[in-house]
């Protein structure tokens, strides 16, 4: 967050400071609006732009074993243009390395999904995921697991979809 903030301000200063050497080499003055005006207009151009390449730029980063499986976007009627667009904020991801298969039963899979969203601390939960019912559960540290690490104490269960991203990823 302080790393956007500083980088905002550094486009403002650098906008201006552009536009006043522009205005020098023409031996004009610099009319007193024009400044304060450039800066606004180029942190807020700046603003969007981030936005909205977050996505592209942070999953061009990821890892080839990292998969999206799903992308969710907000609309805020404090910033009007994403009513029309709203712009990718948060994703979820599948981490393939740590996909595994238990032995004991193929139909349970166990994975690793990643909750990241912009200017947020990323989340990694582990999940069971029954491909034969269509449910999933999540693995905590209060669940017993078998020489294998699958828990043997599964209670919770939630049903998925058909077209849930996570059943459909890793139940191929």
């Amino acid at each position: 967050m302080y790393v956007f903030i500083f980088t905002t301000v550094v486009v403002g200063f650098a906008a201006a400071g552009v536009v006043m050497l522009l205005f020098r080499l023409w031996g004009r003055k610099v009319p007193k609006y024009v400044i304060p005006f450039v800066a606004a207009v180029a942190m807020f151009c700046y603003m969007i732009w981030d936005e909205y390449s977050w996505f592209e730029r942070y999953d061009a980063r990821l890892p080839d074993t990292i998969t999206v499986i799903q992308t969710f976007t907000d609309e805020n009627p404090f910033a009007p243009w994403t009513l029309i667009s709203a712009p990718i904020n948060r994703f979820t991801a599948i981490d393939r390395d740590k996909l595994v298969t238990n032995p004991g039963n193929p139909d349970q899979k166990r994975v690793t999904t990643l909750l990241l969203k912009k200017g947020a601390e990323t989340l990694a939960l582990t999940h069971l995921v029954d491909c034969a019912s269509g449910k999933r559960g999540y693995i905590t540290a209060d669940n017993n697991l078998d020489e294998n690490g699958f828990p043997t104490d599964m209670t919770e269960w939630f049903d998925m979809d058909a077209d849930d991203p996570l059943r459909a990823a890793v139940c191929r």
